[in-house]
């Protein structure tokens, strides 16, 4: 049986939307949905309550908003103990295509030493987004490629993102994106719970890492496609998001990468940079600023001071 994780925060009839092309994608399979909500203030609407009880979806509530990992946490949690045999997860703006969900199944029940599957990603108009990489996130590659450095790297970049191959012939990768893939249960086990310490971003870098530990390999599969209509959550909180961009990225480099003092410190300053740059014609940005100022300093001295902690 496969368990389908669907993250909510707030964006119900999205979730709503999500759950119905998950059922029409597996075509009779047998599944179970867990719709975790991550502690939205939004009511449920009626037509959401509706299916949750003529379909059996298992709804999970959180206590708190803890972000991506903390959400899907919950509800992979609750999965594995139902006996579920692969975990889906998906963000809840993922539309599936018919028999996506069971091709990335078939993929790992096929290929044992696979834990996770990736799908082709496409938006709107049937292009193909960024969905792969190639290869592990160090701090050079932080300063290439996630910064204003990357126009004098665009091979890279291309090689990064898988950008230089066929996006329509499967292959092993480094990692998959986070808004939708899928993992065996043994998987889970070995990588699971995820950190928590991140919000919105940097969960795939980690999860790759972790792969890479337990020796297991991840699959960029382009027969699974499903429809990506990005940032249903993200645009309705876009200075938050950056303030989860940089927090999330100083967590990783200092936990994961052990990255230096001054390695810090330079990329905190050129986020702030970046974030000033962005408040000129945003008047959102603009009145987050304090708030962004005082969170991510907070989350640059405490990554500092773990990374003195580990010299």
């Amino acid at each position: 049986m496969t368990g389908i994780i669907i993250l909510n925060y707030q964006t119900w009839e999205t979730s709503l939307k999500c759950m119905k092309s998950a059922a029409r994608s597996m075509e009779g399979g047998a599944y179970a949905v867990y719709l975790v909500d991550n502690a939205s203030t939004e009511p449920m609407p009626d037509a959401v309550k509706q299916y949750i009880r003529e379909n059996g979806v298992h709804f999970l509530q959180s206590k708190k908003n803890g972000g991506y990992a903390s959400g899907n946490n919950i509800g992979m949690k609750k999965a594995l103990a139902d006996g579920c045999d692969y975990l889906l997860v998906s963000n809840n703006d993922i539309l599936f295509r018919r028999g996506a969900i069971q091709e990335m199944a078939g993929y790992l029940k096929t290929h044992p030493d696979t834990g996770i599957v990736g799908p082709k990603v496409v938006d709107r108009t049937g292009q193909v987004q960024y969905s792969c990489c190639s290869m592990r996130t160090g701090m050079k590659e932080i300063f290439q490629l996630f910064t204003v450095a990357k126009l004098l790297f665009r091979r890279k970049w291309n090689r990064y993102y898988c950008l230089d191959r066929d996006p329509d012939r499967g292959r092993d990768v480094y990692y998959v994106s986070g808004c939708c893939f899928m993992m065996s249960a043994a998987c889970a086990g070995q990588i699971t719970p995820l950190d928590e310490h991140t919000v919105l971003y940097d969960e795939e870098l980690i999860i790759g890492i972790r792969m890479e530990q337990c020796g297991l390999k991840t699959h960029y599969c382009p027969k699974a496609v499903v429809e990506h209509r990005h940032g249903h959550t993200t645009d309705r909180m876009k200075p938050f998001m950056f303030q989860c961009i940089c927090q999330s990225e100083l967590y990783y480099c200092s936990r994961y990468l052990h990255a230096k003092r001054w390695q810090l410190r330079l990329l905190y300053a050129y986020r702030c940079a970046l974030y000033r740059i962005r408040c000129i014609n945003d008047a959102k940005m603009r009145k987050y600023w304090k708030t962004f100022r005082e969170q991510t300093r907070k989350s640059c001295q405490n990554s500092c001071y773990s990374t003195t902690k580990m010299l």
